[in-house]
Order: structure tokens, then sequence, then C-alpha cells
């Protein structure tokens, strides 16, 4: 189709025009005057692209990417749009897309320096600091003076905890800019804070203030986020001895500041962001105006949510604290049933796409009817209902005649002792254990690191704090548990604290998630899906075929056929029970492509798995390291990892474990559970809950001498595998060789990390 020259001038007019609005940040006008060029022609690449870089300034991504994506259409290697979409995926935190749009845009103009600074955002918020080092240096070789670049060097450098290098970058940030770049204030404050100089970091945020210029467009902005960090600075300060009521008092008045330059016109998303911190800070002074400020903030959620549906997630998600004070506010009124309902309903809100069917439904269950209706078929039986919010944990104790509340503050300024409080204690436990991940034989024996030294003291100092004697009061005539955790304390053995073996214990991620699973019954054939461990491993090489004999339906995948397409191809097929022998991890960054490791290392991630319909199987056995770790990624406080992905692809029960597991203890542990298992299948009761917990008991419990017998019963069971049965007749052997330096009757399995990290989630009873 042609165009006369008269419409083609019309068009660049309604195109300039476009431009100048944008300027005057008349974005509006500026859409409607592309628009007006768009309508005369379709395929004016530009004014595609121009409307996607104003609708970006406006912050409306989603209509930005769009825009690009039909520029890209018309003209494939228009680099402006390639770079113009990355920064919309950025916004919109897509940044592994982002990256493949700045990729593309580089491929077809290498010296473009914007997209190299958008590729190294992307990298800063995937935390690949080192890579985003590298693209910040490149795009500075091409553009030396360029203050963001700088700027977002100084990030990286910050993650890197390289600080006086961070310092020196965003000091040349502000070198360049006259220090009218209020973000390299921000994150040059984080340096000193980084490296213990607390008053350091006050004194730059405040420098900022009083440098940043009153004629700058985004001054307000920058106020209110100087005063925002100086506000979480103070408050982080104060909890650090927890009776620093200056540093509180500090802090709520940097919030309050904050909140005046941010409320008109209103900067909606940051004074959010200020609000949830005030209001953290008032509940922790037990200050009265809480409760307004968090009915003030909760309209102003539920409005932006309303005007924004497009990005309706992110903000439910950014602003998870909110929803969580809510439910403080409820238990301190005394509504504990509301509390309980809306702290259910925003878990299964994050849980959405554990239970198949709820992408557009978000039903939750009430109290008493739907709730009560899980306990009135297990009379004996009591919920533990954890909740965590910014300032303080709640445990809700539910049985069918009982409903009681115990809260603790997790910053106490009128402390009773000297208690370790949850945050401390969570931070050391997580430090200690990631060092334990990278210890290597040559620097320390992992036996006598301080991580398992210190096990058992640690998780006694837990208990206390999270008030379980106090929770065991409330238990009398009960026999089984059902552990609801939150967010962090999804990482611990929570059933080692309900000590005694008293207790037969399943976890839960919600009481949705278990009453999907009520009238879930067994398969009376049992069949089972075995998978051999890809790598060769002496005691995974026992357990495979030790487990598979107790099934008469096996369907094995051998260590040289265990691939991903093998694994994936069989579990579409029907069987029972599920087992995979060999190695997992767990990853800390993307939890959700945390995977099973099989043949050549090729990765089955959770995301992959929780997409598979495994509604035929009854029970999925991760024999493995880490399968049962959490994280937060995008659902920011709940159930992200290998079992979860199960349990979002229809299993009913997941068996797995919550840190790195000794290859030896696992496999014996495992091929018990599978022989009390196949008992109880035998008088057609099937309880892997039980079972794991009798397992557990017999592997800290059995002697050196009971466990050579062991391996000589096991071994006669095996018999018709001649590799398996040695191979136990040599264990065996080696015992008894040991007898005589260890002792025949000490139990070698008893320190809790050999079996306390195993745990089981899903159905409540049979």
């Amino acid at each position: 189709m042609s165009y006369s020259a008269d419409n083609q001038k019309r068009e660049k007019y309604w195109y300039k025009r476009g431009l100048e609005l944008a300027k005057l940040e008349q974005y509006e006008e500026a859409i409607a005057a592309y628009d007006k060029a768009l309508e005369i022609d379709p395929k004016f690449h530009c004014a595609w692209n121009g409307k996607g870089i104003t609708l970006n300034y406006w912050g409306r991504y989603s209509e930005a990417l769009a825009a690009f994506k039909k520029c890209l259409q018309i003209k494939p290697k228009f680099h402006w749009a390639w770079n113009g979409k990355g920064i919309a995926l950025n916004y919109l935190e897509r940044y592994s897309e982002a990256l493949a749009a700045f990729k593309k845009c580089l491929e077809i103009e290498p010296k473009f320096h914007g997209a190299w600074l958008g590729k190294g955002i992307a990298l800063n918020y995937l935390e690949l600091y080192s890579e985003a080092l590298t693209v910040f240096n490149k795009c500075l070789e091409i553009k030396p003076k360029f203050h963001w670049a700088w700027n977002g060097k100084g990030i990286a450098l910050n993650h890197l905890r390289c600080y006086s290098e961070a310092i020196a970058s965003f000091d040349k940030a502000l070198e360049i800019k006259d220090d009218q770049l209020w973000l390299a204030w921000d994150y040059r404050g984080l340096a000193f804070l980084y490296t213990d100089r607390y008053n350091e970091a006050i004194q730059n945020w405040d420098e900022g203030l009083e440098k940043y210029k009153r004629s700058n467009r985004d001054y307000r902005l920058a106020c209110g986020k100087l005063h925002q960090r100086k506000g979480k600075a103070h408050y982080e300060h104060g909890k650090q001895t927890a009776t620093d009521w200056e540093s509180f008092h500090k802090a709520k008045g940097s919030y309050e500041q904050a909140r005046e330059f941010l409320k008109s016109p209103l900067i909606p998303e940051t004074y959010l962001e200020v609000l949830q911190g005030l209001i953290t800070v008032c509940r922790s002074l037990r200050d009265a105006k809480a409760s307004e400020y968090l009915k003030e903030a909760t309209i102003l959620l539920e409005q932006l949510i309303d005007d924004n549906p497009d990005i309706k997630l992110r903000l439910k998600r950014k602003f998870a604290g909110l929803y969580q004070l809510e439910v403080d506010t409820l238990v301190e009124s005394g509504d504990k049933v509301n509390a309980l309902e809306k702290a259910e309903l925003r878990k299964n809100f994050c849980l959405q796409w554990m239970r198949a069917g709820w992408q557009n439904h978000t039903d939750s269950p009430t109290y008493p009817q739907k709730i009560r209706d899980l306990l009135a078929k297990n009379t004996e039986t009591a919920i533990i209902y954890w909740h965590l919010s910014p300032v303080s944990l709640t445990a809700f104790i539910l049985t069918l005649e009982m409903f009681e509340v115990i809260c603790t503050p997790l910053c106490d300024l009128f402390p009773k002792d000297n208690s370790q409080s949850l945050e401390k204690w969570l931070k050391n436990w997580k430090t200690s254990y990631e060092n334990y991940g990278k210890t290597t034989s040559k620097q320390q024996s992992k036996e006598s690191h301080p991580w398992r030294e210190s096990m058992t003291a640690q998780l006694q100092q837990l208990a206390d704090i999270l008030k379980i004697p106090e929770i065991c009061t409330h238990l009398t005539n009960i026999e089984h548990l059902i552990l609801i955790p939150h967010r962090d304390l999804h990482l611990l053995p929570l059933h080692f604290l309900f000590s005694d073996n008293l207790f037969t214990i399943t976890y839960l991620p919600s009481i949705q998630v278990g009453i999907d699973r009520l009238d879930k019954k067994p398969s009376p054939s049992m069949s089972l899906l075995l998978v051999e461990s890809p790598d060769p491993l002496l005691f995974a090489e026992i357990e495979a075929p030790a487990i598979a004999n107790f099934h008469l339906n096996c369907n094995t995948i051998s260590s040289s056929q265990a691939t991903t397409d093998n694994l994936k191809e069989a579990l579409q097929q029907a069987a029972d029970i599920f087992h995979f022998t060999g190695h997992a991890y767990h990853n800390t960054k993307q939890p959700s492509q945390s995977a099973l490791i099989l043949k050549n290392k090729q990765p089955l991630t959770s995301q992959e798995i929780a997409k598979f319909d495994l509604k035929n199987y009854y029970l999925v056995c991760l024999s493995a390291c880490e399968t049962g770790i959490t994280g937060k990624e995008e659902l920011i406080d709940e159930f992200v990892g290998l079992a979860s992905s199960f349990l979002a692809a229809g299993a009913v029960y997941a068996l797995s474990t919550l840190w790195i597991v000794d290859e030896i203890s696992s496999a014996l542990m495992m091929i018990r559970f599978y022989q009390i298992l196949n008992e109880q299948r035998c008088h057609n009761k099937l309880h892997p809950a039980l079972a794991l917990k009798e397992a557990q008991k017999w592997l800290r419990t059995i002697t050196y001498s009971e466990l050579s017998n062991w391996y000589l019963e096991l071994s006669e069971i095996m018999k018709d595998n001649s590799g398996c049965s040695q191979d136990l007749r040599d264990q065996a052997d080696r015992i008894r060789r040991r007898d005589a330096k260890m002792g025949s009757d000490k139990p070698p399995y008893a320190d809790l990390y050999h079996w306390a990290g195993f745990t089981i989630t899903g159905k409540v009873n049979p």
C-alpha cells in the first residue's frame, strides 16, 4: 500500500508531536499523537517504538512490551525496539527475557551503551554480580562518563563485598552528576552499612538529602527514598540489642518524614513501602498509630491493585508484609478465627500453582466448617499452624475441641530474659549451613563442622524460641501432629522439637492442601517406579535393588538409562510410588530451578516437575540431598522446592530431605522405610508418615551389632541378586571387624543429622 506525500507529512507531524509531548511528560497526549500517526500508517515502526518508550516512562510496561513487539514485527532489526523491550521486561521483573532482548540489541548494534546498561541491571537482579560487573565495565569503555553505569557497577560491587571499590564507583557517578543522583547516595550508604559503619551510612544519607536540589523533577521521590533508607537502618540497628529505644524512635521519625515527601501528590507504590516499614516500627514500639497506618495502607493497596490489574500479582507479593501485619492485628484484637482464615487465605493465594485448576480460583477454607472437617476424621490429631510477620510469630493450635493462640514478638523492647530472637537464630542457622555446604575435606571434617556439632543445642534453643513446651501443654491425648510452617520455618526440622517420639508428624503447606488429599486412597498393588542413581554410589546400588525387592510390580530405570527423557516418559505412565535414588540440588537463587540430577548431569527441574500430571502417585520418595528445602523466589513467603513441585503435580505424599544427607544412613533408613511400608500393606493399612517415624526411630537406636545382623538378614532376602547380597555381607563383616574399636552396643546413627532431615508432606491420615 502506498501513501501520498500529504499522508507522509501528517504521520511525521503526529510522530514528532508525540516526541515533544513525551519530553514534557504529557504521556497520555503523547500516546494519542502516536496513535494518530499509526492510524495513517499502521506499519510506521518509529511510531510504535515511540509509543513503547512513552509507555515505559508512564509505567505501563505490559502495554509498552506489546508496542515494541509490534515494532519488531515490522522491522526485526530495529535495535532501539529491542532495547525498549528489554527495559520493559526489566521493569516487569522478567529478567531472563530482558537479557535475551538486550543480547539481540547488541548483536545488531554492539556499541549501544544503553543496552549494555540494561543487561547489567538485569544481571544484578538475577544476582549474577560478577557477570554484571563485566557488563558495566564494557558499557563504561564505550561511554566513560555514563553515570548510570557507574551506579550499576557500584551495586554489583556492593553485592560482591568489594565495598571500598563500590564507594569509589558511587563517588564517580555523583561527580559526573554533580551530586544529583539519589540512587548513588542510596547505595553508597549501604556500602557503609554493610561494613558496620552505621553512623557513616546515616551521615551519607543526610548529606544526600542536603545536596539534592529541589529543582530535580524526582526531588520528592529522592527525599522519600533516602528517609526510608534511614528509617530501615535505624530500625535494624535498634534490633541488634532489642532494647534501643532511641534507634526505634529515630526509625519512626525517618519513616514519617519519608511519608510526608511522598503523599502529596501521592507516589503510591513507594508510599506503601514506607507505610509498611512505619507500621513495623510502630508495632515494635507498641504505638497505637500502627492500626491507623495499617488501615490506610490496606485501603491504598487494594485501590492500587484495582487500578493496576496487570501488576496485581506483583503488588500482592511485594506487600506480603501488610497482609501478615493484618493477621497480627486480628490476633491482638482477640479475633483468632478471622486471623487464621486470613493467614490461610494468604497461603492459598501464594500456593495457587500447587492445586490443579486454581489459576483463576482462590477459595480458601473457613473455620469452623472446612478446617474442622479436616480434624473431624482425625479426633486424635492437632494442627500447629505458624504465621510469621515482620514483627511477631503466631502459633495457632487446633484440635477438634480446642483452638489456642500463642503469640511471640520477634523484637521485644521489654525482654524477660536474654533469650535469642528468632531472626538472629535463623540467620546463624542459615549462615552456618551455607558454610557447611562449602566445606571440603581438605579444610575441615564434615562431622566436626560447627553446624553439625551444635545442631542439637541449636534446635533446643529453637524449641524455646518457638515456645514448644507451652504448645505441648495443649496436646493431651494427641497422637498425630500436622505441622504447617511459614516462610523460613519451612527450612527447619520442626518435628524434632516435639521430642520423645510421642507423635506421628506430617507437614502441610496449607490446610487446603490437606483437605484436597483427604479422600485419596492407596492402590492395593502399590506399583513402583524406581530410578537408580545415575552416579556410582555403593549404598545407592544396595538401596535401589533392596527397595525393588519389596514390590512385585516394579519398573526400574537403570543408572545407564536414567536420562531426563526416559524419566519424563516413565512418569506419564500410571504408578503408585516414585522413588529416586541419587543426587539433587537446591537452587537458593531460583528455587524453581532446583533439580534432580540424572545421567550426564542432566537436570529435571522443579518447574518442569510441577507441570506433570502425577495424581496417580500416592507417594514420592526423594532419597537425595536438599529435596525438601524451600525458597521464596516469586512466591515471597511460601513453599517452593522439589518436594512441593511433586505435590503441585498431584502426588499425595512427598518424602524429602532438608539438608545434605549421609549416603549410608540415608540408604539404610530408606530400605527400612520400605520394609515397614510393606508390612503395613500386608495389614491393608498404608501410613507413610508412621512408617517414616518408625524408620527414624530404628535408625537412631540400632546398634553396630544389630545393624550387622540386619545386613545379614537382608542379604538372605536379596540372595537372588548376588551382587547386592554380597555387598550386604561385606558390610556386616566390616562392622564385626570394627566392633573391638567401636563397641557393638553403640548406635552409629544416633546423631540427629542422620535422620532428622527427612520429612513427609501431604495427606493427613490414611
